[in-house]
């Protein structure tokens, strides 16, 4: 089993974007585990004000809410922190959805439930090593994330 990743870098920043009050707390309560700072914020429009305040390492964020959805603040997300990580999450998925998540700027793309141990492995690359994951397009056709 990995090391908390606090041992590496504490001050890791990350905002978790989800309207499900459950979810939020179980991906804060996990980030928090993992020794990073977090923001967790319901709605996509809450989301814009506080990119706009602060930097943050990973960005995780739902892609069906109400108001402004994931999708629709992926392409506003890459403007306003153009480097940072972008990992999808849904429990609506389809080959449509993960093809324009993809199309929108998100780095991985992942359906709930989700594997908190390859959430913890991706966490690793992307945020430490700063390796990011190929997108499927990336690797090829049939070697990608998606689960059809």
């Amino acid at each position: 089993m990995m090391e908390p990743l606090e041992s590496v870098r504490p001050s890791a920043r990350i905002l978790i974007i989800e309207d499900d009050e459950e979810m939020r707390s179980l991906l804060n309560d996990f980030f928090v585990e993992e020794g990073f700072e977090t923001d967790s914020i319901s709605n996509g429009y809450d989301a814009l004000g506080i990119l706009i305040k602060k930097p943050f390492d990973l960005i995780m964020t739902d892609i069906r809410m109400p108001g402004l959805t994931g999708l629709d603040i992926l392409p506003r997300i890459k403007k306003l922190q153009p480097g940072v990580p972008i990992i999808v999450i849904t429990a609506f998925g389809s080959e449509e959805v993960h093809r324009r998540a993809y199309e929108r700027g998100a780095t991985v793309y992942l359906e709930k439930p989700i594997h908190f141990e390859k959430l913890r492995e991706l966490i690793h690359q992307m945020v430490f090593s700063r390796h990011v994951p190929l997108s499927p397009v990336e690797r090829g056709k049939g070697e990608g994330e998606s689960r059809g």
